[in-house]
């Protein structure tokens, strides 16, 4: 097994997983309903790409038997009317190597950027009828689920966590920006924090999640290059067991960047840069 396929962030995160979690039917036709009423007053803002970009293992990243190649991640992000974010989006990619993918994907975002809920519609590996697979990240808590048309295929999961947490796996893109809300602007300290790897091994264990502790902190104001821009940044590294250190750079504001694995060693470079960006709005 390549030690270095188990490094890559869950920046989306592969984007991503997650959304709000089904309720009863009479609900879901007010839910329907106010769902549309938000639509109508939310606010396009921006719109944007991020691709990654790996020199090594033929281009594959992500854990032993889940690799995936020429990964893109399309996005909308919207003001909503309750003063928080939408983002609407559609991740495309290869897995396994020329086998084309395109998932929706739907996530919520409260007013400093940070993920709350995320819907990603797409199959679990191991259960096919299985779908959409959603998650909560609650104070303490990350609740998945993927509903079956077969109840006994379902999925539900309750994961505790002790500390501000982000994705490591799937990718996901706001999930990992979001996590770097809870670092001070002070280079020297550092916030302890969790990562979860949510992987799909086999079909007696079609979901393991695995949680590393870790260490985020800032390293200060950057200038880089990305959309075609030179745009001002905020630089974190986050530091986890068993796993290289990962450069995360966002704007002010909080919208991911970049990010970067960055090895010690002369191990080819691993990267996810936002590609294209357009802004209506300022937000």
């Amino acid at each position: 097994m390549d030690h270095h396929r188990h490094v890559w962030p869950a920046l989306t995160g592969l984007g991503i997983l997650l959304c709000l979690v089904p309720v009863a039917a009479t609900s879901n036709r007010q839910g329907s309903v106010n769902q549309a009423t938000d639509k109508q007053e939310r606010t396009k803002l921006a719109e944007g790409e991020y691709a990654i970009f790996e020199e090594a293992n033929a281009g594959a990243v992500g854990p032993f038997g889940e690799e995936v190649y020429n990964f893109h991640e399309t996005w909308t992000l919207y003001r909503a009317a309750s003063g928080g974010y939408d983002v609407e989006g559609e991740r495309n990619f290869e897995s396994p190597e020329d086998t084309t993918h395109s998932n929706r994907f739907l996530a919520e975002l409260s007013r400093d950027l940070t993920l709350t809920q995320v819907t990603e519609f797409a199959q679990l590996k191991w259960r096919r009828d299985s779908g959409p697979l959603s998650c909560e990240f609650l104070r303490n808590e990350l609740h998945c689920r993927a509903n079956a048309r077969d109840k006994d295929q379902a999925i539900e999961l309750r994961i505790p966590m002790q500390r501000p947490f982000g994705l490591l796996w799937p990718i996901s893109a706001f999930s990992l920006s979001g996590l770097t809300r809870e670092a001070e602007r002070d280079p020297n300290r550092t916030q302890q924090i969790q990562l979860v790897s949510i992987e799909q091994p086999s079909a007696e264990m079609p979901v393991m999640p695995m949680i590393l502790d870790g260490e985020l902190r800032y390293l200060g104001e950057e200038t880089i290059d990305v959309a075609g821009q030179r745009l001002g940044a905020f630089k974190f590294s986050i530091k986890a067991a068993m796993t290289p250190q990962i450069l995360v750079w966002t704007t002010p504001k909080g919208l991911l960047l970049a990010v970067e694995i960055a090895h010690q060693d002369d191990w080819p470079g691993e990267q996810m840069k936002l590609l294209h960006f357009r802004e209506w709005t300022s937000f």
